[in-house]
């Protein structure tokens, strides 16, 4: 029987690797995304299209086997607050409006995408704030960092979303399992797209990026980040639960040694 996918991001970068790599496999793939050619368009900064483009992608898909909530803004984003609604807001609640509908499919999973700053460079007073949904609070801490050192205000935000995605993953792993579900979070490392290419092109955070050690190579392709994502989304992964995986050529595993 056919398999059915939802992805979200899929215009370019991971989420359009993801997306090709399922249909490969002979899976139908439902693709969100606000740019290019998606099987649905919304802009994932909105809520009300966040909650249409599930809606849509459920009537399409309406037993799938999986959902991948990949959408990202990068840290380099002009508007910080669409960093937060998109890289936090709209992640998660792909995955919480994907999970009633995954548990009517058997063997089912999720995975979202975080990243090397989830390890590196969150906020927890940021963080405490997009767990509680105070979004006062959001966009005051936002406020006064854009005021007191704005060149790090995109990294901060988008990292700090990244480390709560995987907390929440991880906070929710008895619920989800509970229901029959597996989630799981990839948090890739340096890979080669247009994201990268912005953070290496910032005058403040191109030194940073671009001092990341690594063990096996200095950047990665997204193929090899979809590959650890299709493994994920397949049964050969299905005692898989709860858990962070870095893919990022041991650039986590160099900078925290005796995190384990």
């Amino acid at each position: 029987m056919e398999k059915s996918f939802i992805v979200t991001g899929v215009a370019s970068g991971l989420g359009s690797c993801v997306a090709k790599s399922l249909r490969a496999n002979g899976s139908k793939v439902i693709g969100i995304d606000w740019k290019g050619n998606p099987d649905i368009q919304a802009d994932l900064s909105k809520e009300d299209e966040v909650i249409g483009a599930m809606e849509q992608a459920f009537l399409m898909c309406p037993n799938p086997s999986g959902v991948v909530s990949n959408a990202g803004l990068s840290p380099v984003h002009e508007n910080k607050s669409e960093i937060i609604e998109v890289n936090w807001f709209a992640a998660k609640m792909v995955l919480e409006l994907s999970l009633e509908y995954l548990a009517t499919s058997e063997d089912s999973s999720a995975v979202c995408i975080a990243s090397i700053g989830a390890a590196l460079g969150g906020d927890p007073v940021l963080e405490g704030y997009l767990h509680s949904e105070d979004r006062e609070g959001i966009e005051n801490f936002l406020a006064n960092m854009q005021a007191n050192d704005p060149s790090s205000t995109g990294i901060v935000a988008y990292s700090t979303c990244k480390a709560a995605l995987a907390r929440f993953a991880r906070a929710n792993a008895q619920n989800w399992g509970s229901k029959g579900v597996r989630l799981n979070v990839v948090a890739p490392g340096k890979m080669d797209t247009a994201m990268l290419d912005g953070l290496l092109s910032d005058p403040v955070l191109s030194e940073g990026v671009s001092s990341l050690p690594s063990g096996v190579m200095e950047t990665g392709h997204p193929d090899q980040i979809a590959d650890v994502i299709k493994f994920l989304l397949s049964s050969d992964s299905s005692f898989v639960h709860g858990q962070v995986i870095y893919v990022d050529g041991g650039t986590e595993a160099i900078m925290r040694p005796d995190l384990v």
